[in-house]
């Protein structure tokens, strides 16, 4: 399952539940993660948190009910999960510009106003792949030669994130092997590897002490393992993911772009001492 397939499960659980009064922690259980995973992947994947989606939408939905003539304002309120008449007002005012009763005797208003419509996520899915599109990303790059040139590279990002007290700042983790001259490349037998790290508000980010690249634009498609080196030394897991993908492009005549574009997404394992990872490859 990829991360995206995740996040939608919770956002059909905030679609299911949206007028009750659920919380973090249960939206990231249902999404199957952990809830500082969760709260890093909704804002990275949506755009929005947990807690700015949730509301947006109960005030989107909220517009309908308003010009049902069958709910009152306050009857609105509560079934929008506010518990006043007042709070919900505030509310209403601050997203539309306008407040509810002026929606209620006026419904026509609404025509005008910006509302959140759910988010659907995934397009296209066949054999556990996903067509997925990946807008620009800004990106802090960390190379490493072998031999343990992923752990190294990786230390040498997360000792970056350490000197500037940006551990726990909201990111998203890609990366794929290079060769000795920092070019991508396709052989397993890698020499080196390069980490992408994308962060939320990277313009406010002070950058030194790290390269900037900026990863362009795509249509990928995309699929999740997960598994152990110690249990599986073979990888046979890691192999079974490619090949899935590839059967998937040939079968739904999807042309891989070239030179082919690759990366592997870092993500929350199941268990301790797994590793789980999103794969992608550009296609045209």
């Amino acid at each position: 399952m990829t991360i995206y397939e995740q996040i939608q499960c919770a956002i059909e659980f905030i679609e299911n539940n949206v007028s009750e009064n659920i919380k973090c922690a249960e939206t990231a259980a249902e999404s199957n993660m952990s809830e500082r995973s969760f709260i890093n992947y909704f804002n990275c994947v949506t755009g929005f948190s947990f807690k700015q989606y949730l509301m947006k939408r109960r005030l989107s939905r909220s517009l309908e009910l308003l010009c049902d003539d069958k709910f009152q304002v306050v009857d609105v309120a509560l079934e929008s999960g506010y518990e006043t008449h007042e709070s919900f007002t505030r509310a209403f005012r601050k997203e539309f510009g306008v407040t509810p009763v002026e929606i209620k005797n006026n419904p026509a208003i609404r025509t005008g106003l910006k509302t959140t419509e759910k988010l659907q996520l995934i397009k296209e899915m066949y054999m556990g792949v996903i067509v997925k599109k990946l807008p620009q990303m800004n990106a802090l790059t960390f190379s490493a030669l072998a031999p343990q040139s992923e752990d190294k590279a990786l230390g040498a990002m997360n000792e970056w994130l350490n000197s500037k007290n940006l551990s726990d700042a909201p990111r998203r983790i890609f990366g794929h092997n290079i060769d000795r001259n920092g070019n991508i490349s396709h052989n397993p037998e890698n020499e080196g590897y390069k980490v992408f790290l994308c962060l939320d508000n990277f313009d406010k980010i002070d950058t030194n002490g790290a390269h900037v690249e900026i990863i362009p634009a795509g249509t990928f498609i995309a699929t999740g393992i997960e598994g152990s080196f110690e249990e599986d030394p073979s990888c046979s897991w890691i192999v079974e993911g490619w090949q899935r993908m590839n059967k998937m492009a040939e079968e739904k005549n999807h042309k891989i772009k070239q030179p082919a574009r690759w990366f592997e997404e870092q993500l929350e394992a199941s268990k301790p001492g797994n590793m789980r990872l999103d794969l992608y490859i550009e296609i045209e």
